[in-house]
C-alpha cells in the first residue's frame, strides 16, 4: 500500500472510479486516525465525477460495514494488512465520521479547489471574496471590446490604431469590422496557455507598438521591392538568354515570375521549385537541344533566385501575420483591464482566470501559508483524469503537493500522490488539457518530485464492453497507431491492448456507404436494433460536430423513433419559448412587426384562434395592421384579454404565468420550465425587468439548455466530447470525410524572436501553415508538433467514441470523396488491412429480452419513510412543493405543515404554481426560528451542499439577535446546531419530503446534502428516493406553408402597379418566403443596433458619393474636380451620417467613416489616374437617377422601378454603374451565366445590371450603352468591373428575362422558405 507517488494508467472501461475509491479507502484504512480523510484531497474535473467518486467511497464503506460486497472486500484485503473483522469495524467508524464531518470530506473539482484558495486569500487580504463564479467568458469579452470601441470618441491614439487596423484589413480583402477580430483575440488570450505572452505585452504601451509597426512596414516594403526586382532580373536573364515562356513547360515558371513582379500578394510555388530542382520537367521533351543547353546552363541561377524569392515570401508571410495581429496584441493591456473592471463592477470572477490568479498567489505565498488559510493541511492527494490537467493547473499543484509528500506529519507518516488517467482519452487540448505532461510521467521522462514514480502495471481489463468490441478496438487502434506512426502508443506502459471481463457475445459492424444511402443505412441500423429488443434510450449516435447531429435530424425521419440532442434541448429552438420572448420584446419595442408576426404565427399554429381564419395568410393580413401595441394584444387574445398595462406591472415570473394563462400554454412544458428556471437564476443577481432579461437573453440564449430528461424514450444524438465517461448498450458512429488536421490552420502559435533585425519584438502570432517549416528550426518543430497533436486528438476522439459501447458497436463511414488523411480514410485503410471491401463484422447480433424488474416495496414498514426527491434546478422543486401541499391539505385541512426553503427565493417560484395559496397557511419560518414546535409534515427544498447546511444568512431573513448569535459560532458549531434542528424536525414528523437539485452544471450545485446521505446510509429510516420527472417533450407543430390566395394576388397586383425593382426580383429568387414577408406583408426583420448594419453602411456610402459628385453633374471631369471632391469628402462623410441618422457618429461608426473615406478616396484616385494617364473623358450624366418604365406580363401592365447609382459618358459612350461596398468577383458578371440569373441568387448583380440597362435604354432611347458594371469600392487597384459582351444580349431578351421572373411570381402557388437568409 505504501507509496509516495503512484500512477494508474486506466484505459477506457477498466473501472477507473472503482480503482480510485478502493485506493482512497485503502489509504484511510492504513492510518490509525479514523479522521484522516480530513487530510486527504481528491481532485476531479467535473461535478459529476466528484459526486460519483464521493458516493462510491460512501457506498463501499457501507458495503464493507455490512459485509455485502465481496469484490470490494477482496480488493481491500489484497491492498491492506487488515482482516475482515478489522475492516468491518473500521469502515463503520470512518463512514460515520465522514457523514458527520462532511465539510472535511474533500473530494472536489480542481476548479472548486482553486476557487476555495482564491476566496480564502482574497478574504485575508480584505478583498471581496463573495464573488460569483462565471463560466462563460465570451459575453464579458464581448462587453470589454464594446467598451473599448466606445472609447475611441475621446482617445485619438486608440482611434488611430483601430482605424489603421481596419484599413489594413481591407487591403487584404477582409471585412473592415475589427470587433470580430478583437473578440476572437480576446478569447484566445483568455486561454491560460498564453499567460507568458499576455504578461509580456501588457507592459508595453501603444507607442512601442506604433514603432514596431513602422519598422515592420519598412521591412515589408524592402522585401516586396526585393521580390519585384529579383523576379524582374530573373525574367531579364531568361530573355537575354534567347528564351521565352514557351520554352518552359506550360510557361508556368515565367508566368509565376510575371505575377511576382506585378503583385503584392505573394505565394510560394512548390511545382516551380520541383521543376527547378529536377524533380519534375522544367521544359518540354520536344524542346531543341540548343535551348535545352541554355536552360541547363542557367538552371542553377534560376534555382538560386527562386530560393531567395521563396525565403523573402516566407518572411513576408511572417510580416503579414504580424501586421494582422499587432493591433490586437497592442490592446492586450486595455482588454485585460476592461475585463478586470467588468469583473469588479459585476462582482464576478471568470473561471478561465482562476488558474492564472492562483499561480500568482502561489508565487507570492508558500504552501504552508496557503494551507494555514485553508484550515487544512492535505497529506494524501488523488488526481483524477490527469490527461485533462492543464500545464498551469499542474504547475500550481506541484508546490502544494511537494510540501506534503516531502515532509513528515506529526505522527511520522509521509504524504502521497496518486494520479489516475488515460492519455488515450485526452480530447480537451483545445481547453488546455496537456497530455504530454502525463506521457512524460508515464515514461519516467520528467518527475517534479524526489521520489521514483510507481506505475501500476496490472493487466488491462475492460469491464464495460463485450469481448468482440474490446478485441476489435485493440486491433483497430493498434493498426491506426502503427499506420499513422504514433510511437507514443507503442510501448509496454502505454498501448491499446486490452482484455474483456465480459462473457456475453458482442457485435461490431463496419459499413462503407455512398452519400446517397448514408442516412438510410443509419436509419436501418436503428430500426434493426429496435426490432431486436433494444429500447430507444439504450441506443446512442455519437458525432464529432453539432452540425452532424443537425444533419441526422434533418435527413432521418422515421415514425418508429424520435431523436433527442443538445440542439433539440436548446431552449431558444422552442417555438413556445420564442413566443414568450417575442411578447417580451414587443413590450420594449412595440412597433416591431417582425415580432408581431412571430406571435401571430405561433398562435395560429397552436390553433389558438380555432376556426376564425381560413389560412395563416388571412390571419396575418387581419392582425398585422398598423395599430397600437395595446390594441394588438387585445385583438389577438380571445376570451381572456391580454391587458398590456397589467402585464407590465407584473414581475417577470408572474408575467410568464400571465402569458400561459391568457394564451393557454402548458406551464409544465419542459421548455417553459427551463425558461422559468433560467429567469429565476437571472434574478439572483439582476433587477426584475423584462428589458434587463432581454439583454441577457441576446447574449446567453444559445447556451441555455434543457436538462436531458430521464423519461424521454428517444434515441440520443451526442457529440463524442459530451459522451466521455458514459456507456451505452448500442453505439452508432457515423464517420464523415472530415480531414484529420482540419483544425490545424485555425491554430494560432507564438513564434519567439520572429525577426532577426527586430529584437524589440519578443513574439509574434502566426496561423499554423506549411510555411513554418521554412522559418527556422523552432518554427519547424512547432509545426511538426502541431501536426502530431492534431493526429493524436483525432485518434483519441475515435477511441473515446468506440469504447462507449457495451454490446454493439456500429460504424457507418462515408466512402465518396475519400481522401487521404481523413476520418473515413482511416476506416477504409483498416478494411484494406483486413482484406475486406465495404463491409466487416465481428460477433453476432443479439436478441434483447427484457427482464421483469421487481418494483415491490421492500423497506422495513416499521421505520419512518423519508421521501427524497431529486430534480434539475428549481422549478420542479417549486412545483413539487405546491403539489405536495395540495395533497396534504386536501386530505387534512388542519394539518401542521412546515416548509423550509434552503434557497429563500424559491418562495417566489412556489407562488407561481400555488394557485390555492396553501403556502400561506403552512409554517415556513427559518429553521433557526422553528423552535421546538411539532409538525406533522416537513418539506425542505434545496437540500444541497452549500445550501443545507448553510453558513450565511441574508439580512432581514431572521431576527438580528438570532443572526448575530449564529454568525458568532464556528463552522462546526453552526453545522452541529443545524444538525440538531433538522433531526428534531424529522423525528417528530409523520411524513418528510426532502428535495434537492441534481443539476451538475455549475460550480457549487448538484451534490445532495450530507443529511440526505446520512439518512440513506442510516438504519433508522426507510430511504425512498425518486426523480421528479419532467413532462415528455412534444415536437412543435410545423408552420403552415403560405399558399397563394386572393389577398396575396391583390397585394402582388398592387406591387406590380406601383413598381417592382431589381432587388424585389432578386429577393424572390433568393427566398420566396422572404419576398412574401417583406414585400407582401411589409415586415422587415432587422435588429436594432448601436452601430450601422450592412444595409445602413451601403446607404451612407451612396449618400456621400452622391453629395461629392453632385456639383459636377453635366461637366467633363478634370483633375481639379477630383481634388476638390477629396477635400469635400472629410466634411460630407460626417454631415451625411448626421443627416441620415440624426446623431453624431461614435465608437465603431467613427472607424467605418474612415473606412468609407478610404473606399471613396481609392475610387477617386483611380478616376484621377484615368484622367491623367489615359486621357479619359468622364462626364457625369446623373446620380441616384430614378427611372420607371412599363412592360406587359401575362396581360398585366407592370411598372419597373429603379434608382441607378450613376450614369456617365466615358470617352463619349454611355455607362451604367452600380456602387457596391462588398466583395465582388468578376465571375458573377460573366454573361455566360445568363441562363442562371432567373434561378440562382449568386448572379443577382448580373440581373440587377441587366435590369438597369433595360431601364436606362427606355430613358436614353437614342444612346448606345457602352458598359454596364459595378464600382466595387473595396477593390483597391481596379474598382470598375464591367459585364463583358453584354451587347450580345438584345434589349428584348432582357425584357423576356424580367418578364419570366415576374411570371413566376404571378404563377407561384406557395411561398416556401428556401433557407437563404435575408
Amino acid at each position: 500500500m505504501d507509496y509516495s507517488f503512484k500512477i494508474i494508467n486506466s484505459s477506457a472501461g477498466s473501472g477507473k472510479t472503482f480503482k480510485l475509491a478502493i485506493e482512497y479507502i485503502s489509504k484511510l484504512f492504513s492510518k490509525q486516525n479514523d479522521e484522516h480523510f480530513k487530510s486527504m484531497l481528491a481532485l476531479t474535473f467535473t461535478n459529476k465525477a466528484s459526486a460519483e467518486m464521493k458516493y462510491r467511497i460512501l457506498l463501499y464503506l457501507n458495503d464493507l460495514k455490512h459485509q455485502r460486497n465481496k469484490i470490494v472486500l477482496k480488493e481491500i484485503l489484497k491492498i491492506t494488512s487488515l482482516n475482515e473483522f478489522d475492516i468491518q469495524k473500521k469502515s463503520s467508524k470512518i463512514l460515520e465520521k465522514i457523514l458527520f464531518n462532511y465539510s472535511n470530506f474533500n473530494v472536489i473539482t480542481i476548479d472548486s479547489f482553486t476557487n476555495n484558495i482564491i476566496r480564502t486569500i482574497n478574504g485575508e487580504l480584505e478583498k471581496n471574496d463573495d464573488f460569483i463564479v462565471e463560466f462563460d467568458s465570451q459575453i464579458y469579452i464581448d462587453q470589454a471590446i464594446e467598451e473599448l470601441l466606445s472609447e475611441i470618441d475621446e482617445d485619438n491614439e486608440l482611434k488611430e490604431l483601430l482605424v489603421e487596423f481596419a484599413k489594413y484589413k481591407i487591403t487584404i480583402n477582409k471585412s473592415w469590422d475589427i470587433s470580430y477580430d478583437l473578440i476572437h483575440f480576446g478569447l484566445f488570450i483568455d486561454k491560460e496557455s498564453n499567460k507568458d505572452q499576455v504578461d509580456y505585452f501588457k507592459k508595453k504601451n501603444l507607442k512601442f507598438f506604433s514603432q514596431i509597426r513602422k519598422k515592420i512596414l519598412a521591412l515589408n516594403f524592402k522585401k516586396t521591392k526585393y521580390i519585384h526586382d529579383l523576379s524582374n532580373d530573373t525574367l531579364d536573364l531568361i530573355n537575354q538568354s534567347g528564351l521565352d515562356e514557351n520554352d518552359f513547360k506550360g510557361g508556368y515558371f515565367t508566368k509565376y515570375l510575371q505575377k511576382l513582379k506585378s503583385q503584392a500578394n505573394f505565394k510560394v510555388n512548390e511545382s516551380s521549385e520541383k521543376s527547378l530542382k529536377g524533380e519534375s520537367n522544367l521544359y518540354n521533351k520536344t524542346l531543341g537541344k540548343n535551348k535545352v543547353d541554355i536552360i541547363e546552363k542557367i538552371r542553377p541561377v534560376l534555382l538560386k533566385n527562386y530560393l531567395k524569392i521563396k525565403k523573402s515570401i516566407i518572411e513576408i508571410d511572417k510580416i503579414t501575420s504580424t501586421l494582422s495581429f499587432i493591433p490586437s496584441i497592442s490592446l492586450i493591456s486595455r482588454i485585460e483591464d476592461k475585463i478586470d473592471k467588468i469583473q469588479n463592477e459585476n462582482n464576478i470572477r471568470l473561471i478561465s482566470k482562476f488558474n492564472t490568479q492562483l499561480n500568482a498567489l502561489i508565487k507570492l505565498n508558500d504552501a504552508p501559508y496557503i494551507y494555514e488559510k485553508l484550515g487544512s493541511i492535505f497529506i494524501d492527494f488523488f488526481i483524477d483524469e490527469f490527461q485533462d490537467t492543464s500545464e498551469l493547473q499542474w504547475e500550481n499543484l506541484i508546490p502544494l503537493i511537494s510540501n506534503s509528500i516531502h515532509s513528515e506529519s506529526h505522527d511520522g507518516s509521509k504524504g502521497s500522490l496518486l494520479i489516475v488517467g488515460d492519455p488515450k482519452q485526452s480530447i480537451y487540448r483545445w481547453r488546455g488539457g496537456a497530455v504530454n505532461q502525463f506521457l512524460h510521467l508515464i515514461h519516467n521522462q520528467k518527475n517534479p518530485f524526489h521520489f521514483e514514480r510507481i506505475l501500476d502495471d496490472k493487466e488491462d481489463i475492460n469491464y464495460r464492453s463485450s469481448k468482440e468490441i474490446v478485441d476489435f478496438n485493440s486491433e483497430f487502434f493498434t493498426f491506426l497507431s502503427n499506420n499513422l506512426d504514433l510511437g507514443i502508443y507503442d510501448s509496454d506502459d502505454l498501448n491499446f491492448r486490452q482484455k474483456s471481463d465480459k462473457k456475453d457475445t458482442g457485435y461490431v459492424s463496419i459499413d462503407m456507404s455512398d452519400n446517397e444511402s448514408f442516412f438510410l443505412k443509419i436509419q436501418n441500423q436503428i430500426l434493426d436494433l429496435l426490432s431486436r429488443g433494444y429500447s430507444p434510450s439504450e441506443i446512442v449516435i455519437l458525432v464529432r460536430k453539432n452540425k452532424h447531429a443537425k444533419e441526422l435530424i434533418e435527413n432521418i425521419n422515421a415514425e418508429e423513433f424520435d431523436f433527442i440532442s443538445s440542439d433539440i434541448l436548446q431552449i431558444n429552438n422552442s417555438n413556445t419559448v420564442q413566443f414568450i420572448i417575442s411578447i417580451f420584446k414587443l413590450t420594449v419595442s412595440s412597433n416591431d412587426y417582425a415580432e408581431r408576426k412571430k406571435v401571430i404565427n405561433y398562435l395560429y399554429n397552436q390553433n389558438y384562434f380555432e376556426k376564425n381564419y381560413d389560412s395563416l395568410n388571412q390571419c396575418f393580413f387581419s392582425n398585422l395592421s398598423k395599430i397600437e401595441i395595446t390594441d394588438f394584444f387585445l385583438k389577438i387574445s380571445s376570451n381572456e384579454k391580454f391587458e398590456l398595462k397589467h402585464f407590465l406591472s407584473l414581475s417577470i415570473l408572474n408575467a410568464i404565468k400571465y402569458c400561459t394563462y391568457i394564451f393557454k400554454l402548458d406551464i409544465e412544458d419542459p421548455f417553459i420550465v427551463a425558461l422559468i428556471d433560467n429567469i429565476f437564476e437571472f434574478l439572483d443577481n439582476n433587477d426584475d425587468s423584462i428589458k434587463s432579461y432581454l439583454n441577457y437573453w441576446e447574449k446567453k440564449s444559445e447556451n441555455i439548455m434543457l436538462s436531458m430528461p430521464d423519461n424521454q424514450n428517444s434515441i440520443s444524438i451526442s457529440t463524442i466530447h459530451k459522451s466521455k465517461g458514459l456507456e451505452y448498450p448500442a453505439v452508432i458512429i457515423p464517420i464523415y470525410d472530415d480531414k484529420l488536421d482540419e483544425n490545424l490552420s485555425r491554430e494560432l502559435i507564438w513564434l519567439d524572436e520572429p525577426f532577426e533585425n527586430l529584437k524589440d519584438l519578443k513574439w509574434t502570432l502566426l496561423r499554423t501553415s506549411k510555411n513554418l517549416q521554412n522559418m527556422g528550426d523552432t518554427a519547424k518543430e512547432i509545426y511538426e508538433r502541431s501536426i502530431l497533436n492534431n493526429l493524436i486528438d483525432s485518434v483519441n476522439l475515435l477511441y473515446v467514441a468506440f469504447t462507449r459501447a457495451e454490446k454493439e458497436l456500429i460504424i457507418i463511414s462515408k466512402k465518396d470523396n475519400l481522401e487521404t488523411n481523413s476520418f473515413s480514410s482511416l476506416i477504409k485503410d483498416f478494411l484494406v488491412h483486413k482484406s475486406s471491401s465495404d463491409k466487416y463484422t465481428i460477433g453476432e447480433k443479439m436478441i434483447i429480452s427484457k427482464k421483469n424488474i421487481d418494483q415491490s416495496y421492500s423497506n422495513n414498514q416499521n421505520k419512518k419513510i423519508i421521501n427524497v426527491r431529486s430534480t434539475s434546478k428549481n422549478v420542479n422543486q417549486a412545483k413539487y412543493v405546491s403539489d405536495t401541499l395540495s395533497k396534504i391539505y386536501d386530505k387534512d385541512k388542519s394539518a401542521k405543515v412546515y416548509v423550509f426553503f434552503g434557497n429563500e427565493n424559491l418562495v417566489d417560484l412556489v407562488n407561481v404554481f400555488d394557485t390555492n395559496e396553501n403556502l400561506k397557511i403552512s409554517s415556513n419560518q427559518h429553521i433557526l426560528e422553528s423552535g421546538s414546535k411539532d409538525f406533522d409534515y416537513i418539506i425542505i427544498t434545496n437540500m444541497n451542499e452549500g445550501f443545507f447546511p448553510f453558513s450565511n444568512i441574508n439580512e432581514g431573513v431572521i431576527k438580528e439577535a438570532e443572526k448575530i448569535k449564529f454568525d458568532n459560532k464556528s463552522q462546526q458549531e453552526q453545522e452541529n446546531h443545524i444538525h440538531d434542528l433538522f433531526y428534531n424536525l424529522i423525528h417528530k414528523a409523520k411524513e418528510v419530503h426532502l428535495i434537492y437539485d441534481s443539476d451538475l452544471s455549475s460550480l457549487m450545485s448538484g451534490e445532495a446534502s450530507r443529511f440526505i446521505k446520512q439518512i440513506e446510509f442510516s438504519e433508522l429510516y426507510n430511504y425512498n428516493e425518486e426523480v421528479i420527472k419532467s413532462k415528455k417533450i412534444i415536437k412543435s407543430n410545423d408552420s403552415e406553408i403560405i399558399k397563394k390566395d386572393n389577398l396575396i394576388n391583390q397585394k402582388i397586383n398592387d406591387i406590380l402597379k406601383k413598381g417592382v425593382s431589381a432587388s424585389a426580383l432578386n429577393l424572390f429568387i433568393k427566398n420566396p418566403y422572404l419576398f412574401y414577408e417583406q414585400k407582401i406583408l411589409n415586415v422587415n426583420d432587422s435588429e436594432e443596433s448601436k452601430y450601422l448594419n450592412y444595409m445602413d453602411q451601403g446607404t451612407l456610402i451612396h449618400k456621400v458619393i452622391e453629395k461629392i459628385y453632385k456639383p459636377y453633374i453635366g461637366l467633363t471631369l478634370e483633375v481639379e474636380h477630383i481634388d476638390l471632391m477629396k477635400e469635400e469628402l472629410e466634411n460630407e462623410s460626417i454631415n451625411s451620417f448626421s443627416e441620415l441618422y440624426s446623431k453624431e457618429p461614435e465608437g465603431k461608426n467613427l472607424i467605418f467613416i474612415e473606412v468609407l473615406k478610404e473606399y471613396i478616396n481609392n475610387t477617386l484616385d483611380y478616376e484621377r489616374n484615368q484622367l491623367i494617364n489615359e486621357n479619359a473623358k468622364i462626364k457625369i450624366i446623373s446620380l441616384e437617377k430614378k427611372i420607371t418604365t412599363n412592360i406587359l406580363v401575362n396581360n398585366k401592365d407592370v411598372k419597373l422601378n429603379g434608382i441607378i447609382d450613376r450614369i456617365d459618358m466615358f470617352n463619349g459612350c454611355l455607362r451604367v454603374i452600380d456602387y457596391k461596398s462588398g466583395l465582388v468577383k468578376q465571375g458573377v458578371l460573366d454573361i455566360k451565366n445568363i441562363d442562371n440569373v432567373k434561378t440562382d441568387y449568386k448572379y443577382s448583380y448580373l440581373l440587377q445590371l441587366l435590369f438597369y440597362k433595360y431601364l436606362a435604354k427606355s430613358f436614353y432611347k437614342n444612346e448606345e450603352i457602352l458598359d454596364i458594371g459595378i464600382c466595387a469600392l473595396k477593390e483597391r487597384t481596379s474598382p470598375f468591373l464591367f459585364v463583358k459582351d453584354h451587347s450580345i444580349l438584345p434589349i428584348n431578351e432582357i425584357k423576356i428575362i424580367i418578364s419570366d421572373i415576374i411570371s413566376k411570381i404571378l404563377e407561384t402557388k406557395e411561398f416556401i422558405d428556401s433557407g437563404n437568409p435575408a
